[in-house]
């Protein structure tokens, strides 16, 4: 008999913690998201021959993450994001080696002020794109700025101008970002990656601040981002990026344009782009968009310049899935100038001139 009453207590004070808990998950979520992508490509000229190959996440990179909230009362939220880049080709994790979440890693909290968040992060530079202002939003991958720049000096793995504005999206380590609430159409942010260098607070560290204005129709933003990798003068310079952009929607056509000025402030060596695009939703399933690049060096890189058109045709399957042909022509100018569309190819044209034509599936989950 009392052995009955205890399980009977047991399972009425296990109902009851059941319950709590039910009420506890209510408030929170976690969810796995991310983007597929994958095609085939033809590229004219690199190093000299064509080259045919498949094509990974063109539109958007190939991407894996997951995300969180939980409701903590009073408008306050807790939040976290893991997200790693890989090849669809070969399932290698993209990124640093033995990196795992290579797109950003955050956590943080947020209420109706804004959010406040640490870890790896992509500055506001990456955030025109975002906001719809960047040729690279509707091109993808081979929209993003890059040219015949080879002495410029980004340290990343691809060339030496591999997205020289950071609009396709470069994390900075040890970063603390505050982004705000929606003010009446207003929102701005700031963003501080520590160096982590005793006895030098600057160096090796990063900054990147935005404002954006949202209306009706349209959008009107700015962003500057200053990072300094240890690459460059040991840490006590940088790339400097600032970026404006605009947009305005005329259903069902949306016109925008995003002007970037980046500057290696060790070597002086300066490039101006800008980049003006129209996209047309032809019907509910078909979209077509266009974009012109102008992307000139200054007097240190001799003064090199490029011109590119990109134009992508997309078909939406399903609110989730796509088919795509996306084309791009890019011709260099100046002295000794290799045209070089933005892409994972790792020569450039061996002359002034370069195209790229593709196929691609992408689908989002």
């Amino acid at each position: 008999m009392g052995i009955g009453k205890d399980v009977k207590l047991l399972g009425g004070v296990g109902l009851l913690l059941m319950g709590c808990s039910a009420g506890a998950f209510a408030q929170s979520s976690v969810y796995i998201t991310g983007f597929l992508g994958a095609g085939i490509g033809y590229t004219s000229n690199v190093g000299g021959h064509s080259s045919v190959s498949e094509t990974n996440g063109v539109l958007r990179p190939n991407s894996f993450a997951m995300q969180g909230k939980e409701d903590l009362g009073g408008g306050l939220q807790a939040l976290f994001y893991l997200g790693s880049l890989f090849s669809m080709s070969t399932g290698t994790v993209l990124g640093v080696p033995g990196s795992l979440f290579s797109r950003e890693s955050y956590v943080g909290l947020s209420n109706q002020y804004g959010t406040l968040t640490f870890g790896q992060q992509r500055d506001f530079m990456f955030d025109m794109s975002t906001h719809g202002y960047a040729g690279g939003y509707n091109q993808g991958l081979w929209g993003a700025h890059q040219g015949p720049f080879p002495t410029f000096g980004v340290p990343y793995v691809v060339g030496g101008s591999y997205d020289f504005d950071r609009l396709n999206g470069e994390a900075i380590n040890n970063a603390v970002k505050f982004r705000s609430a929606n003010f009446n159409g207003i929102t701005f942010g700031a963003m501080y990656g520590f160096g982590g260098v005793a006895g030098q607070f600057g160096n090796s560290s990063s900054s990147s601040f935005t404002v954006n204005y949202d209306f009706g129709s349209g959008g009107v933003g700015a962003a500057y981002t200053m990072a300094k990798p240890p690459t460059i003068d040991n840490g006590n310079n940088g790339i400097r990026n600032v970026g404006v952009g605009g947009k305005y929607q005329l259903a069902p056509v949306q016109l925008s344009v995003l002007g970037t000025i980046s500057r290696n402030t060790g070597t002086g060596a300066q490039i101006d782009a800008i980049d003006a695009t129209v996209s047309y939703d032809i019907s509910p399933f078909w979209n077509f968009a266009a974009t012109y690049t102008y992307m000139g060096g200054n007097h240190v890189l001799d003064s090199v310049h490029a011109n590119q058109a990109d134009a992508t045709l997309t078909y939406r399957l399903s609110k989730r899935t796509s088919v795509y042909g996306t084309y791009v022509w890019q011709r260099a100018s100046g002295k000794g100038a290799l045209a070089r569309i933005n892409s994972t190819a790792t020569s450039p044209s061996g002359s002034d001139a370069q195209t790229m034509v593709g196929i691609s599936i992408a689908h989002l989950f």
